[in-house]
């Protein structure tokens, strides 16, 4: 049985540890964009906490934080391709820049970057970046971390068939029609978790930011009330070991609720 847990910190931001190995995926600390407002409270990413990996799948700024980055030691940060020229400079760690298809090794840990079906610029400025979802393997758990993707049925069958997943950390947000080309709603995040075949279903992306994309929270409801015996929802800051993940826990209904905005 694979030892460690997963704590949700809010949007796409994973802290985990997986069999000794501790990485942070897409970290933010507070970004303020257009109409949408994250919570203000995102404590562990203004310490400087020790990290094996840091996982970035593309550069929006609710993903791509350099303000966040800045702040966080780690050994090793996976960037999907061109981002070097634009991440902070660390003189410490590597950083390892992955385009689809492509896989490393961690300490006994192996990551693959896969297509994400969502497009990647870092605002405001004309750079075009891959958009990328992950495979974490330790060999006794396996885990597909999306980042942010819109539906493709052809992609999904063919990452469930290639891999074998336990745990699936899908983004959920509005089922409007423009944002559906390259976000999950509802009724598609569940399409692609039976296609990728895990375990498993962690919904992400939901329930701090507010604005422009729509409210996440109508989705989550919606999920709610699907009953799903693989549906696991973490409020932000919940942790949860992997065994009891697997076993049914985190299925608490969370605060369905926004701050106000300051």
């Amino acid at each position: 049985m694979v030892n460690g847990w997963v704590r949700f910190l809010g949007h796409a931001t994973l802290w985990m540890e997986i069999d000794g190995v501790t990485l942070l995926t897409d970290p933010v600390s507070k970004v303020i964009w257009g109409d949408a407002y994250f919570k203000n409270h995102f404590p562990e990413i203004k310490e400087r906490f020790p990290l094996d990996l840091v996982i970035i799948s593309h550069t929006h700024k609710d993903h791509f934080d350099t303000k966040a980055l800045k702040d966080i030691e780690a050994r090793v940060f996976i960037v999907p391709f061109k981002c070097f020229r634009i991440f902070p400079r660390k003189k410490n760690a590597l950083l390892v820049e992955m385009k689809p298809w492509e896989e490393i090794m961690l300490n006994g840990i192996r990551i693959f970057s896969l297509p994400a079906i969502h497009l990647s610029w870092l605002h405001p400025y004309p750079i075009f970046t891959y958009s990328l979802a992950y495979i974490v393997d330790s060999g006794s758990l396996s885990l597909y971390f999306a980042g942010d993707t819109g539906f493709s049925k052809s992609l999904f069958k063919k990452i469930g068939q290639k891999f074998r997943l336990d745990v699936a950390f899908l983004p959920v947000g509005t089922d409007a029609l423009f944002f559906k080309w390259y976000h999950l709603g509802a009724i598609d995040a569940l399409r692609a978790f039976k296609l990728l075949g895990a375990k498993a279903f962690v919904p992400i992306h939901w329930g701090v930011i507010k604005g422009i994309s729509g409210d996440s929270l109508k989705t989550v409801i919606k999920l709610l009330k699907s009953s799903s015996s693989f549906l696991r929802l973490l409020d932000v800051g919940d942790a949860v070991s992997w065994r009891e993940l697997l076993m049914g826990g985190g299925t608490a209904p969370p605060l369905l609720t926004f701050p106000k905005q300051v």
